[in-house]
């Protein structure tokens, strides 16, 4: 089963390695390869707002999330549409992923929301820090 976790684990030994240029040169830009559901983190001056591109999961109950300090820790899985057929091109995100989030700012989950529309998941954080 493949794991983002040691992906970015060996992707970053690898780089060490071989050098930036040569994973650079053959296989474009890897950063950020393989690491789960991709995020955009905001700033307002009571909160901190989290939206993580989820499309395809029907049931947003199947993902976890906890806060811990300052990372929000997200845990679920991809399925694919038609595992019963085999697949010739494969470019979408399926399978297991974990992924941690830092927020930059410690957070409180009193008070917090969420919501998931057109597979946009919303994460809305009261910050501690004021």
């Amino acid at each position: 089963m493949y794991d983002p976790q040691s992906f970015q684990k060996w992707s970053v030994l690898a780089k060490k390695f071989f050098g930036e240029e040569f994973w650079s040169e053959t296989m474009g830009d890897t950063e950020g390869a393989f690491s789960g559901p991709k995020v955009d983190v905001y700033h307002t001056q009571s909160e901190v707002i989290v939206l993580i591109d989820m499309p395809g999961i029907e049931d947003v109950s199947q993902v976890t999330s906890r806060v811990q300090n300052q990372t929000l820790h997200l845990k679920g899985a991809y399925r694919s549409r038609y595992p019963e057929y085999e697949a010739v091109l494969r470019e979408r995100d399926s399978g297991a992923f974990e992924r941690d989030i830092d927020l930059n700012v410690p957070v409180t989950t009193k008070n917090s929301s969420a919501s998931y529309k057109k597979g946009i998941l919303e994460i809305r954080l009261h910050r501690l820090d004021l």
